[in-house]
């Protein structure tokens, strides 16, 4: 089934989604951001046609039977309303004022109003209204019409899951369908594909342009004239080709080479027409080199020991292809980067430096979008390469009978090879200089201070769900004791601060930065490194709390400086409260990682972060915060 939320209701549902238990309504308000009676009222509404949500004493949950036989299929309410501009800009005539009320069934009062919301729209794109004889029409370039007509695609249907049928009311007797198989057969003759990812928003576009052309609305010039020996010209050619049989369209050099530009940097070779050892023609020596720079510097700089020599090539492309999406002003969707912004910040933070060295080296702006990209690209070798090395010591303590000890502690290291050391001396629980985390035996024992986990001599599946279950909380422990050692370290009183004085990020980053530099904490070019940073992508986690940094790691001592707010911060366009900075010195700069990462784990939680907000001292912040 299908219902029309908006997002305020559909987020009260994703959240009762990933939860097994209630949820207060106190608990599930501040995780929205909204106050109680607002929560109660938006139930309400959502339980008009069914009763989607429970509550009870304990609280709210979703009622699971309502979605036993038809799952609930969001799809949000548009905010964009294009209906009048859609009218005008698609069909390219003058439209008497009178009739085109008559026809959007309103009033020509409401036409007028309308039409002065529609003109400040159409000035993003240098397009303007234009009246004459009681007529009215949208004049502008065809190339930013056809813009235009996208972003409204964009922002009225929200086009997911790579499905393209729901933007056919932009095309009537268009059939989409068959413009997209068109399209791919095209990119794959020619020994090309697209990744999933990207096509949809490039057959969005090749769907504009053929449309406009069955209307004879033509283009007259191009910036950056593709060459007809490209390969992308060769496919846009062979694209208006297959659709002139089934519609006839005339397309000028500038039409071809205009969907040319669509497709660079959207297609890549396929892998049997290209050797992915080093094809000359496809990315040259020289960039190779510059992008294996970019990394191993960058890398570097965060003291990640990675072999760039594994993926150089896949990323070299993926880079070639963005710097011509950058070129033709084309973007990309990316769904996951919420995702790994707020779950990676680390690897995201990475990709950002890497993002601004190819923006800086090529002169080009690059996108979130973009970045987000990067980070998958570069994430895997990172993961592997900030794994902690530092592993669980496990005691073995069994019987020597029939190999007993043997047996058991060959299917420990096949399992736990990556997470344990294995020692079988029982002196050692007593040797200071060796670190026992965890005790496994096939006796029963009484040890203070260790914890010891009792298995058969047989290693079954309930002692090795045991096993699993220990080790996991040995693990949670040693780098819960770990994260707390690392943050007393990084905090001082001089640099916490509970005042409402700063209400926009810009001042706030300011006076925080300059209370580090005045403590010659850091230099006098750190808070202009932070705004530097937050200009390329928000610091902002969660809607709740902000962790700006510097570029550069050249600080005089690592240092945390925290600032409470009650009133609330602007940060672009959302309230926040608590605003933590990290001023990091250069041989701390792998501790980064693990600072940045411990602190985005602990505030997560709006209702952690809520109590940390009531703080009047440093030294309770930290011990809510620990």
């Amino acid at each position: 089934m299908v219902e029309y939320f908006d997002e305020r209701k559909k987020s009260i549902l994703v959240l009762l989604s990933k939860t097994l238990t209630p949820i207060t309504g106190k608990q599930l308000s501040r995780e929205l951001n909204i106050s109680l009676r607002t929560l109660q009222a938006e139930i309400a509404t959502i339980n008009q046609t069914q009763t989607y949500i429970l509550s009870s004493y304990k609280g709210y949950q979703l009622n699971k039977d309502a979605f036993e036989t038809n799952p609930l299929l969001f799809q949000a309410e548009s905010e964009e309303d294009h209906t009048l501009l859609r009218y005008l800009i698609l069909k390219d005539e003058p439209h008497q004022i009178d009739e085109l009320a008559e026809s959007l069934y309103m009033s020509t009062s409401c036409l007028e109003r309308k039409l002065k919301i529609s003109a400040d729209k159409l000035k993003t794109f240098d397009l303007t209204i234009k009246r004459s004889n009681a007529h009215v029409w949208i004049a502008g370039s065809e190339l930013n019409k056809r813009r235009m007509i996208r972003k409204m695609i964009l922002e009225e249907i929200q086009p997911d899951f790579h499905d393209l049928d729901h933007i056919a009311v932009y095309f009537q007797g268009t059939d989409v369908s068959r413009i997209r198989q068109i399209v791919l057969n095209a990119i794959h003759k020619y020994g090309y594909f697209s990744e999933t990812t990207y096509a949809t928003n490039m057959i969005i576009n090749i769907v504009i342009a053929l449309y406009r052309m069955r209307s004879d609305s033509y283009m007259t010039s191009i910036e950056n004239m593709e060459n007809e020996k490209t390969i992308e010209y060769q496919i846009a050619n062979e694209i208006c080709t297959q659709y002139a049989m089934h519609w006839p369209i005339a397309p000028t050099p500038h039409d071809i080479a205009y969907i040319a530009s669509l497709l660079a940097g959207q297609i890549k070779p396929e892998a049997s027409s290209v050797c992915f050892l080093g094809n000359t023609e496809v990315i040259s020596p020289q960039f190779l080199e510059d992008m294996r720079q970019i990394l191993q510097e960058t890398f570097s700089y965060y003291m990640l020991e990675i072999d760039v020599s594994k993926f150089l090539y896949n990323f070299s492309l993926h880079i070639d292809a963005l710097l011509k999406r950058a070129k033709n002003q084309q973007s990309v969707n990316n769904n996951t980067l919420d995702n790994i912004r707020k779950n990676c910040p680390f690897i995201y933070d990475v990709a950002v430096l890497i993002a601004n060295k190819i923006a800086t080296r090529y002169k080009i702006s690059i996108s979130d979008e973009e970045i987000g990209f990067i980070s998958i690209h570069v994430g895997f070798v990172i993961e592997i390469a900030s794994q902690d090395n530092d592993k669980l010591h496990v005691l073995l303590l069994c019987d020597e009978y029939h190999q007993i000890a043997q047996h058991i502690k060959e299917k420990l290291m096949q399992d736990y090879t990556d997470k344990i050391v294995i020692y079988e001396d029982v002196s050692l629980l007593n040797n200071y200089k060796h670190r026992v985390d965890l005790i496994i035996s096939t006796k029963e024992l009484a040890v203070i201070g260790k914890q010891a986990v009792t298995i058969t001599p047989f290693y079954s599946q309930h002692d090795k769900q045991k096993v699993e279950y220990a080790l996991q909380q040995c693990l949670q422990e040693k780098e819960g004791k770990q994260q707390k050692k690392l943050l007393r370290s990084v905090f001082h009183e001089k640099l916490f601060f509970k005042t409402d004085e700063y209400q926009d990020k810009h001042s706030v980053i300011r006076f925080m930065a300059d209370n580090i530099v005045n403590l010659n904490f850091a230099d006098d070019s750190f808070t202009d490194s932070v705004l530097k940073r937050e200009a390329m992508s928000s610091t902002c986690f969660f809607d709740t709390f902000a962790i700006p940094h510097a570029i550069e790691m050249n600080a005089q001592k690592t240092m945390l400086c925290v600032l409470l707010s009650e009133k609330g911060i602007l940060w672009d366009n959302i309230k926040i409260h608590i605003v933590l900075m990290i001023a990091v010195q250069q041989k701390d700069r792998k501790k980064f990682m693990k600072i940045y990462s411990t602190i985005i784990q602990a505030l997560w939680d709006k209702e952690k972060a809520a109590k940390l907000l009531k703080s009047q001292t440093l030294q309770e912040f930290m011990e809510k915060l620990l």
